[in-house]
């Protein structure tokens, strides 16, 4: 079986930072609880703060030191270091603290500090530290070992041992859940391409690749919003292929396909980036054209029809195929179905003034620039 991995955001880098500042916390509260005591203590006072605060607290603060080393510089055993820090830490309260059987409790901190890095060996690894370290106080502190008998060792650490294979079930769970959640995220992920891909097969026409008839009305309502509430300048061109009927009816719909193709691309390129192209049905275009000027649609749209009548379409012996185009700007509170029926009744007129050229609104010749 290959590794077990978490996902990335399941990273125990910051928890080692917050484990180091609850170390700096802990020997807070330890000098605390010794200036205390030390009020209480029959012990000379001397002997007492050398003993019980000035020297833990340097050994303590020399291993955190050592850890807030290694966690700057990265080191790659600081999470080993971080655990034995913690078996230090219990050794020392424990050794120090002696009157406070909840100190033994300290004993468990390696255990769980090292689940936070989901590796079984740490786990372990914590198990064998805390009981080494039970059992060397347990048998070499000049007042603890008179006060624990050989199955109080046994019975410690028979706790330890539960509580590590507590941890790693705690483990195998998260593993579990980690990889329920990477699947729901693949799951969703596949879901999110799949729709996506859908969403487009839906708004695409299928032929010329451009934008359909949905598309458009869908986009156009949304850009009128915004052209109305921000009032930045919008146009709308509906383009017709010229005589395409005959085209069909003379060369077939395959042919009359290939060309719906060429000329579609040939729209599409020499528009920009910013503007919407769509196929609003048969042989019709519309062209929404952004941010630009009335002179400046007229021009893009010109320049458009020249490009179309420029074509070479070795599959018809007509020698130019050419487009029609109506263009309409948009108005302020004009409603959308008079913005598509201006540039609509545009198209028609260019349709009755000869075909192969750009009328604009108010059914005036090209614009001449």
């Amino acid at each position: 079986m290959g590794k077990k991995h978490l996902p990335a955001h399941l990273n125990h880098i910051a928890w080692n930072r917050k484990i180091i500042n609850v170390f700096w916390v802990v020997i807070f509260v330890s000098v605390c609880v010794e200036v205390i005591n030390s009020f209480f203590t029959a012990r000379p006072l001397q002997e007492f703060i050398g003993m019980y605060i000035i020297l833990p607290t340097a050994l303590l603060i020399s291993m955190v030191s050592l850890a807030e080393w290694s966690f700057i510089k990265k080191t790659k055993y600081i999470d080993y270091i971080i655990i034995w820090t913690a078996s230090m830490f219990s050794a020392i309260l424990i050794s120090v603290h002696y009157e406070m059987y909840v100190m033994y409790t300290s004993l468990f901190f390696p255990m769980l500090i090292s689940t936070i890095y989901f590796k079984k060996k740490k786990v372990w690894l914590s198990f064998a530290l805390s009981s080494l370290t039970y059992l060397l106080i347990s048998n070499f502190h000049p007042v603890i070992r008179n006060m624990n008998a050989v199955m109080d060792q046994v019975s410690m650490i028979c706790i330890l041992l539960t509580s590590t294979a507590i941890c790693v079930g705690i483990m195998s769970r998260g593993y579990e859940m980690a990889k329920e959640l990477n699947k729901a995220q693949a799951d969703h992920q596949d879901l999110m391409v799949k729709s996506t891909i859908m969403e487009k097969q839906v708004k695409t026409d299928a032929l010329t690749g451009l934008y359909n008839h949905m598309a458009f009305y869908e986009y156009m309502d949304v850009l009128l919003l915004q052209a109305e509430t921000y009032h930045y300048p919008v146009h709308l061109a509906v383009m017709d292929i010229d005589n395409f009927k005959k085209i069909n009816d003379t060369y077939g719909h395959g042919i009359g396909d290939v060309v719906l193709k060429r000329i579609a691309k040939a729209i599409k390129d020499n528009v920009t980036t910013d503007d919407f192209v769509a196929r609003y049905g048969g042989e019709e275009f519309v062209v929404i054209l952004n941010d630009i000027n009335e002179e400046e649609a007229f021009t893009l749209l010109e320049k458009v029809r020249l490009v179309i009548q420029r074509l070479e379409h070795p599959e018809v012996k007509e020698e130019h195929i050419t487009i029609s185009t109506g263009l309409q700007t948009y108005r302020r509170g004009m409603h959308k179905q008079a913005f598509f029926e201006g540039a609509d009744n545009s198209l028609y007129v260019a349709k009755r003034q000869g075909k192969n050229r750009v009328i604009t609104e108010g059914y005036s010749e090209a614009i001449h620039i």
